[in-house]
């Protein structure tokens, strides 16, 4: 029983954490890594899902505001070799944090 409860806390826990330091993009704030570019809603959902599971693995995430727009490119190419991300999944990533960083 307690340890149910324990769990139950836990998940709690990392699930308001994630929101604070990855927070849902809204599904009208669909933009991409490049002004006017349209990227589909998952690319984004993808983004946000391998930022909070690949990044975790070597660091606790970044709050995607403590960065500027300009600097996310670099930090990210800078961890994809280290994440052993493909292309696609760092641009995704990318995506996702340019997209969350314009609706705060």
């Amino acid at each position: 029983m307690k340890l149910s409860i324990f769990a139950a806390l836990a998940c709690i826990l990392v699930s308001c954490q994630s929101i604070n330091y990855a927070p849902a993009v809204e599904t009208s704030q669909r933009t991409g890594a490049q002004k006017g570019q349209h990227i589909n809603w998952a690319t984004l959902r993808e983004g946000r899902i391998l930022f909070v599971h690949r990044c975790i693995e070597c660091h606790t995430l970044p709050v995607v505001w403590h960065y500027t727009t300009d600097d996310w490119p670099k930090l990210v190419d800078s961890m994809s070799a280290r994440a052993s991300l493909k292309p696609t999944e760092r641009d995704a990533i990318l995506a996702y944090i340019i997209a969350a960083r314009a609706q705060m």
